[in-house]
């Protein structure tokens, strides 16, 4: 087979491997074994923070302790996933009082993995 031929197929295999040879995205995700989905944590604290961006939408909840004021970082899924399950952009807010059911991470930070937000008027909020 001659070199012109070989280089052909290789394009060849490249567009087809590729889609339709124009440029297609790489999805990658992360692990979730860093959340304990054998506990569930119960949160109750005010929104001090909320991230609505991709990959995944990140909710920042001071909680009182004995210890003190502790902010935790609950990782929800992916945006355009919680509109599709009902979540609206502006249905948690700054300031707002909520509960957060949530799978701890294992190595013991303030944070973990969304179940579920109740909202002060008893709305609950679900990732599945």
């Amino acid at each position: 087979m001659s070199a012109r031929r070989i280089l052909m197929s290789l394009g060849v295999a490249l567009l087809t491997l590729t889609g339709t040879g124009q440029s297609t995205a790489i999805h990658a995700h992360h692990s979730f074994a860093m959340f304990d989905k054998g506990k569930v944590k119960t949160l109750k604290g005010v929104v001090r923070k909320l991230e609505w961006t991709n990959p995944h939408v990140f909710l920042f909840v001071e909680v009182s302790e004995k210890e003190g004021a502790k902010l935790y970082a609950v990782e929800c899924g992916a945006p355009n996933m919680l509109v599709r399950m009902g979540w609206k952009v502006n249905a948690v807010k700054v300031g707002d009082a909520i509960t957060v059911t949530m799978y701890p991470l294992r190595d013991g930070r303030p944070g973990g993995a969304i179940d579920t937000i109740t909202l002060k008027n008893g709305t609950v909020l679900k990732v599945v």
